[in-house]
């Protein structure tokens, strides 16, 4: 009872602390932070450069060490592109005179110039005037083969190829962040955020004694809120008697909970005090906001403090309105997004530090925008992407690997760049290729694939179905959407055959979609079949239909019944909700229903908001009691409360949702904004895009401004039967948003 008052005490003040001020959700936002970047290392014009994919795979392997090591319960579907210890790249050259080529990169390295292999302990070599063939053999043990140059005219990772066994060779992959010899890609990036508590709460028979100290006597604790959700170390100095037992959570009640058979993360290691000396106190790594102290004797503690890893970002995306609450909104997905950002866009940083397909790229629909780290996104794709030559052994969910071309469109439109597809290009064909050879006569997949036998996984809100093991109809249309992408990229590569090949089992996939799923009487697609694959599924969710909106299927004269009726009447549409909004609520964007998008996030994603989080999470349901809005997989602390995926909506909500942003996918250097500011009266955004950025100052009552790059046009569409506004050239320009008839 009186842990539950004192529950009730800190609840209060988290509330008070949320809605009475203005604080940053973003550790490298906020000005109480100090952040620690890593020593200064010198830095070269050239990039590391990989096998691609490979830097994916080293990363994930990682990421699996550290989950092992940290988190209780982890469990992961299918194989994935298997890390390799053996690269090689190579380049003709003509140079006009002697030149000197310098290289680093992990131990192994062998240069061979004609043929002939060079013998140099200095890394270095002087090359000849003349025509010459270069090729690196790099060879490691355990870390990434990867090679980085420095020389006049022989630096840039794509005038190179790169290969694993000297007979398929592609592009080389890099980053413009790997340029430092000293560090290789596969080390540690990141920088530290260094925290004080926000708040201490002595609970039991304890003082706090300034911002970051305390004193516990016999059997005392104390509460710490960070108010920063991450991933990092706990430090502080200890002086006293005693054993100091140190818990830590996500929540108050997890970090109060004594249960060491009931958390997410393995037990922190009790510190064992020694009267009369003073301690330095630097614990295992771990993920968490709230932090409880507690000591058998008695404990002087001081200088608490939580050092945060972080992902080092660029904040590029600026969103700012008149409405303080949709601000603190858009801060807190951006924050979001940001604590997910470890190697990959991860799953709970808590709960298994994972990268997962769909996670990973209905990430980037944001991550894109607010931090445009390319890379970040492409290792996403890769792990995404089936391994080479690809098994139905090889498959653990059948419709995540339909994530990866998704992915790789929303990559090419946003940075413009058809390298990544030619790098991966082998792949790509590869599982077009296998699914079009596992389908059925009907040209669907089944759940029923792969050898985990986890089946279809289309998010957590699936009380209305689709069934697990069938044939899901949102699963068909994404496969349809995966032919018409690898048409797209075919075209791209000026690859005709590939073009018909795609095209032909899109139309035919197509077909078949609405011979079995559309559903004439409802007007929308039901969800499939049942377990058996035989037994019709005429449930509505709303899985198949925006998927058909994002796959340009669904019929355009029924999106009013859509929005108007199925939708908003579907069993527990907003009583539970789970990752898959990203996807969704762009399909709401496109289709023009701005108002009901924002009508779900502020009932969900307002409400986690109001109860005083500074991170999404993975599945809400906020008509549950608290402790339930805890519970995942059945286990009391098992939801992830910071989830890189529900990060997206509101960022989506803001970017083509209230401004509208869309791109063509034909023409990819034209922008359309249609602005949709709903009860704002005043709206500044900055949006990056491929060829520099784009500024919007936008009201209601007044004149709106907008400043756009070089080399794009933008339409604006305008409300009440303007004329739409087409600028074609760099500059700022001035006009009025609504006119009234």
């Amino acid at each position: 009872m009186r842990n539950n008052i004192l529950l009730i005490v800190v609840f209060i003040i988290m509330a008070w602390d949320v809605h009475a001020q203005v604080r940053e959700f973003d550790p490298t936002l906020d000005p109480e932070v100090t952040l620690i970047n890593p020593p200064a290392q010198e830095e070269w014009s050239g990039r590391y450069m990989w096998y691609p994919g490979q830097l994916a795979a080293y990363y994930q392997q990682q990421c699996v060490r550290i989950s092992k090591e940290r988190c209780v319960n982890v469990g992961y579907p299918g194989k994935f592109f298997a890390q390799n210890n053996h690269a090689y790249f190579k380049r003709d050259v003509r140079l006009k005179k002697e030149t000197r080529l310098q290289w680093e990169g992990p131990s192994g390295i062998t240069l061979y110039v004609d043929g002939v292999r060079q013998v140099t302990g200095e890394k270095q070599i002087m090359l000849s005037p003349g025509k010459s063939s270069l090729l690196f053999e790099v060879v490691t043990d355990d870390s990434l083969p990867c090679l980085i140059l420095k020389g006049e005219g022989l630096e840039k990772p794509d005038e190179w190829l790169v290969s694993m066994d000297r007979k398929y060779w592609t592009i080389p992959e890099s980053a413009a962040m790997y340029n430092k010899p000293k560090v290789l890609p596969d080390a540690s990036q990141e920088i530290t955020a260094r925290i004080q508590p926000k708040h201490l709460f002595p609970l039991r028979n304890a003082e706090v004694k300034g911002t970051d100290g305390f004193t516990i006597w016999k059997n005392g604790f104390v509460l710490a809120d960070f108010h920063h959700l991450e991933i990092g170390t706990l430090t502080f100095r200890a002086m006293g008697q005693g054993t100091l037992t140190v818990w830590v959570g996500e929540t108050p009640e997890e970090a109060l909970e004594r249960d060491n058979k009931k958390l997410e993360q393995y037990p922190l290691p009790p510190v064992e005090l020694i009267a009369g000396k003073e301690m330095t106190v630097r614990l295992p790594e771990r993920a968490l906001r709230y932090v409880s102290l507690e000591c058998s004797d008695l404990a002087e503690i001081t200088d608490l403090r939580f050092d945060a890893s972080m992902w080092p970002v660029k904040h590029q995306m600026q969103f700012e309105t008149d409405d303080p609450f949709m601000n603190a909104l858009f801060k807190m997905s951006a924050a979001t997004l940001h604590t997910s950002m470890h190697r990959f866009y991860l799953d709970g940083v808590k709960r298994d530090f994972l990268p997962w397909s769909m996670d990973a790229l209905v990430s980037t629909l944001a991550g894109d925008y607010l931090f445009g780290d390319q890379q970040l996104s492409k290792n996403g794709i890769s792990i995404a992407l089936m391994p080479l030559h690809p098994q139905l052994s090889d498959m653990g969910i059948p419709d995540y690997p339909l994530h990866a071309l998704f992915g790789l469109k929303q990559n090419y439109l946003r940075y413009g760049d058809l390298t990544t597809s030619l790098q991966y290009k082998d792949r790509i064909i590869q599982l077009l290729d296998f699914y079009a050879s596992i389908v059925d006569e009907h040209g669907f997949v089944h759940g029923n694939y792969g050898d985990r036998q986890f089946g279809y996984t289309p998010g957590w809100s699936t009380y209305n179905g689709p069934a697990r093991k069938g044939i899901a109809a949102y699963a068909q249309i994404m496969l349809y959407y995966n032919y018409k992408v690898g048409a797209y990229f075919a075209r791209l590569w000026q690859e005709k055959p590939l073009v018909r090949k795609y095209e032909q089992l899109a139309a035919d996939l197509k077909e078949q979609i609405f011979a079995h799923f559309w559903d004439e009487e409802q007007k929308a697609f039901m969800n499939g079949t049942m377990n058996d694959g035989v037994t019709p599924d005429r449930r509505i969710s709303h899985h198949a239909q925006y998927w058909a909106i994002l796959a340009d299927i669904f019929p355009e004269e029924h999106m009013d019944n859509l929005f108007e009726h199925i939708l908003p009447n579907l069993p527990n549409y907003y009583e539970v909700v789970s990752y898959e909004k990203g996807y969704e609520f762009l399909a709401y964007a496109k289709a023009g229903r701005i108002a009901e998008l924002w009508h779900h996030i502020g009932l969900v994603w307002g409400d986690w908001l109001g109860q005083g989080h500074t991170r999404f999470p993975e599945n809400f349901m906020p008509n549950a009691s608290r402790a339930r809005q805890l519970v995942f997989y059945n286990r009391p602390y098992g939801l992830s409360l910071c989830h890189g995926a529900n990060g997206v909506p509101v960022v989506v909500g803001a970017l083509n949702g209230i401004l509208g942003f869309s791109q063509s996918d034909q023409q990819t250097n034209a922008y359309t904004f249609r602005p949709e500011l709903l009860h704002l009266r005043h709206v500044k955004a900055c949006i990056p895009v491929k060829e520099g950025t784009i500024l919007l100052d936008l009201h209601a009552d007044d004149e709106s401004m907008i400043v756009i790059p070089e080399h794009c046009t933008v339409e604006i569409l305008r409300k009440n039967g303007q004329k739409p506004l087409k600028l074609k050239k760099a500059g700022e320009y001035r006009f009025q948003l609504n006119i009234s008839e």
